[in-house]
């Protein structure tokens, strides 16, 4: 029977929209997984996915596993039976092992070692039916939900409540059962805009079946039409889109013929600050903001519905109808909000724990002051500008908008700052400190910004650490796997030259209790494997820069000496070079360095490689080298002294006082490129 599509669609009630991709991407890959560790033959897997729907073709599916052959070797032939010829012990096992019984269904083949006994059969392939449904129940398994529910009387699990499954095979509807409900070719259109259920021919089928029923299966299809639409509509409109991928991907998820309608309100909201605005339409209603030329914005909007009709305008307008109350709502909290000063919001905070151990949100901010100041001054940047900045910026936290838009924390502060007129650098510091927000997200523009956002995040990472609250694999409620990677790229990134070991013990000097920086330094040196990484850089350029610089961190230095070795390891002297710092580190682990000579002696050098080698170290100077590529070009010309050193001279010499001061040169010669880095753990 030739190969064949199958088609699996899962129909259920509406699917949680921020995850729908997820889910369909997830689904389609485990399925792939489970098809190949079975060897069912296929071209390719294709997903699809809509608010109501999970589904998935497979191509050029067969409809069985291939014809294994099977061989197995058994016990040589001469301890296989007795001396009247009956099988032995271990011929009955093996036969076991085969599934036989009798001598006669194996065979008796020739090696270099004498003969043995083998098993020879052909097991047929098991159907395609019979396998799909342990192959779909595991990828729906292992699905990333959260949350799973049951309905009804069933104790099956899943996302929501499965409505219908259809499972075709080409033509052949494969009568399995999948979460409790049996499959069949009957499918769903359209809540709306269609007849209901609706038969499916075939596989191949499908997609144009459904868009017929007006539904688009294909997610990203649907995407791109949304993308065009919007794009389209906006100039028509005057305005320009400000996409946001993240509503996109959630508005693909919630509608299944998409309709672009554009909107508008008020202009007197726009005294509003925008970012309201923008928080209000996306968060509340999942419409697209548009604005002028300059970036401005306009007080239009476009909606994405869920279906045509015949009178736009009446969707429009309900559109609009809906999202006045919460611009009003917008305007009023805004003007409540700045009837009261930021110091009062402030000592409200008092009110609010940041976390039971570790007190209130009015007592981390005076931490986070103390430590922005601390940083300031070490870093050039206005200190009073920075504490001030700080003592505030946790004020908006009890005001009536953060209340209503979370995700606005920082930023209207920032507002009620200028409103109030503090300087610019300060309003900035409030706005900007809990930047960034995600991985690879906007970092703070200014000093005292930066300032603020390290302090901040330093301070959680102590005290949390402090109170045995680190993340785990499972938990990171207080964010610190974000927060350690935004110390690094703030410290990188805005080019901090910056004691992070300094900080660290200041911000543990300002709580009452006495915490350790250890578990918290290690922690952020462990993540820096994660930043390189995704820079293409390895963990073992990154564990060579940053091994020997525990007691005194220095991100921006460390980035010095990762750039450098990562340059350096693709030069033509880095085997030589890593090859004998190896040796060196190897041969020093053989003696306690304390027993070594204070200094190498000349007079017992004895070789003419080794008085060569001493007097190329005596020689070099790093003190005044600026920067980790200075110092690896001055420690170049090592190179040919050290080859010539290992390849002429004995280290481990018979003769004591040879040995051991030849291993104190040696000593001598890794505490140079220990300025650098361990070049001993590059791979």
């Amino acid at each position: 029977m030739p190969n064949r599509t199958l088609l699996l669609e899962i129909g259920t009630e509406e699917l949680p929209p921020k995850s729908l991709n997820r889910l369909r991407q997830t689904f389609a890959e485990k399925v792939e997984a489970g098809l190949t560790q079975v060897q069912l033959p296929f071209t390719g897997v294709e997903s699809y996915a809509t608010p109501r729907r999970l589904a998935l073709r497979v191509t050029g599916l067969g409809s069985q596993q291939p014809d294994q052959d099977i061989e197995k070797r058994g016990p040589a032939k001469k301890a296989a039976f007795d001396e009247e010829d009956q099988p032995t012990k271990a011929l009955i096992g093996f036969m076991k092992g085969c599934g036989v019984n009798d001598p006669e269904h194996l065979e008796t083949i020739e090696t270099d070692k004498g003969e043995y006994m083998m098993y020879r059969a052909t097991r047929p392939g098991k159907a395609t039916a019979e396998l799909l449904p342990e192959i779909v129940q595991d990828a729906l398994s292992a699905l990333p939900i959260d949350r799973r529910m049951r309905w009804g009387k069933t104790r099956e699990e899943f996302v929501r409540p499965v409505q219908w499954v259809v499972c075709l095979h080409g033509k052949e509807i494969l009568g399995i059962n999948i979460l409790g409900t049996e499959a069949g070719r009957i499918s769903r259109g359209h809540r709306f805009m269609s007849n209901g259920d609706f038969e499916l021919a075939d596989a191949d089928s499908y997609i144009d079946e459904c868009r017929s029923q007006h539904v688009l299966v294909d997610y990203d299809g649907r995407r791109e039409r949304i993308r065009g639409q919007l794009s389209e509509l906006s100039s028509t409109v005057g305005g320009h889109l400000d996409m946001d991928e993240d509503l996109l991907d959630e508005v693909t998820a919630l509608v299944e013929w998409p309709v672009a309608l554009a909107g508008g309100f008020e202009e007197r909201f726009l005294q509003v600050p925008p970012e309201v605005l923008i928080s209000a339409m996306k968060e509340h209603q999942r419409y697209f903001h548009l604005v002028d030329d300059s970036g401005n914005l306009l007080p239009k909007f476009i909606t994405v519905a869920n279906l045509e009709t015949p009178d736009p305008q009446v969707v429009i307008s309900g559109n609009e109808r809906v999202i006045r109350p919460r611009l009003a709502d917008a305007a009023f909290f805004f003007r409540q909000d700045t009837r009261s000063s930021l110091d009062d919001k402030r000592e409200r905070l008092g009110n609010v724990v940041f976390q039971t151990d570790l007190g209130t949100y009015l007592e981390k901010a005076k931490r986070i002051s103390a430590l922005a100041g601390f940083i300031a001054e070490r870093i050039g940047v206005d200190k009073v500008q920075a504490e001030r900045a700080a003592l505030l910026c946790k004020a908006d936290l009890v005001s009536d908008m953060v209340g209503e838009f979370p995700d606005l924390q920082g930023v209207m502060g920032g507002y009620y700052a200028r409103h109030e007129h503090e300087p610019d650098e300060v309003a900035k510091g409030i706005e900007q400190h809990y930047r960034p927000t995600q991985s690879g997200g906007l970092l703070p523009e200014s000093g005292v910004a930066s300032c603020v956002s390290l302090a901040d995040k330093i301070d959680s990472m102590v005290g949390l650490f402090g109170i045995n609250q680190p993340p785990t694999g499972s938990r990171d409620p207080f964010a610190l796997r974000r927060q350690s990677l935004g110390v690094i790229r703030i410290c990188v990134e805005n080019h901090l030259d910056l004691s992070l070991t300094e900080c660290l013990n200041k911000a543990a000097s300002l709580f009452p209790e006495t915490y350790q920086i250890g578990e918290v330094s290690q922690y952020i040196l462990e993540r820096l494997t994660s930043y390189y990484g995704e820079q293409g850089i390895s963990s073992d350029v990154v564990e060579a820069a940053t091994d020997r610089l525990l007691t005194d961190i220095n991100l921006l230095l460390i980035d010095d000496v990762v750039k450098t070795l990562q340059a350096f390891r693709n030069g033509a002297t880095a085997e030589s070079i890593v090859a004998a710092n190896k040796r060196v580190a190897n041969l020093l682990k053989k003696v306690e360095l304390a027993t070594l000579p204070e200094q190498f002696d000349p007079s017992l050098a004895t070789d003419d490689a080794e008085k060569a080698l001493a007097q190329e170290v005596a020689n070099i100077d790093l003190s005044d080298a600026k920067g980790a590529g200075a110092k690896l070009e001055r420690l170049a010309v090592l190179q040919a002294p050290v080859d010539r050193f290992f390849d002429e001279v004995l280290v481990m010499a018979d003769d004591e006082a040879l040995r051991m001061n030849r291993l104190a040169l040696l000593r001598d010669l890794r505490k140079l490129f220990l300025e650098v880095a361990d070049f001993s753990l590059l791979q």
